[in-house]
């Protein structure tokens, strides 16, 4: 393959940038995303998860993907903000390419029921450092396995959590990270798809590569 082909087919990559701070279940809704592929893995094509009192992901990795015929590349990345543990610079220059492209989505990353003071006004100190990206953000929420109401109502009654949601464009998704059901990976696809009228997708299996 020429480098000009090999460069244009890189650039067409639809990166979606997992955001938040640590123990959210960034890295584990990044497997979330590669699981629901149909080939098996190995552990260099997945994103390290596991419980721990200090933050897992110290980098910003990216994994290449082709799911539902589009090409996607899903990037974990560190909590920007963890005091105890500063990210180097780099890293926020790192994701900041990534952001750089025509199409890519950020994911917000809450967890339903555990929201911190660190994470009031996480929005605002994200567009400190990316500039504005409400607009190409959604907010992920994770662990819908522990939700024993519809979402609406549970967002309703939380203001902190409804003032991200509307300040998102009213943009949300819920993950059952411990699901291996694809549908709702093509659900939020389908989200994509109203962000930007160029995003399509199809059932299709899945092949993957470090990027």
């Amino acid at each position: 393959m020429s480098s000009a082909k090999h460069s244009r087919e890189r650039e067409n990559i639809f990166n979606i940038i997992l955001l938040g701070n640590s123990g959210t279940g960034k890295s584990a809704s990044g497997n979330t995303l590669l699981n629901a592929g149909k080939h098996q893995r190995s552990s260099h094509q997945c994103f390290a998860s596991y419980p721990s009192s200090t933050p897992v992901t110290t980098r910003c990795k990216g994994i290449v993907v082709e799911m539902f015929g589009t090409q996607v590349r899903v990037v974990d990345t560190p909590d920007f903000f963890y005091e105890d543990q500063p990210v180097e610079k780099v890293q926020l220059e790192e994701c900041k390419k990534y952001c750089k492209r025509r199409q890519h989505v950020m994911l917000l990353v809450l967890q339903l029921g555990r929201f911190t003071d660190g994470e009031r006004g996480l929005l605002e100190k994200l567009e400190k450092n990316f500039g504005t990206i409400r607009n190409n953000t959604i907010v992920l929420f994770t662990h819908g396995e522990d939700l024993h109401c519809d979402v609406r109502k549970f967002i309703g009654e939380r203001t902190h959590l409804r003032r991200i949601v509307q300040a998102c464009g009213n943009r949300y998704h819920v993950f059952k990270n411990t699901s291996k059901d694809s549908g709702q990976v093509k659900a939020l696809f389908k989200r994509f798809e109203d962000m930007f009228p160029n995003f399509n997708i199809k059932q299709s299996s899945a092949m993957f590569c470090c990027g």
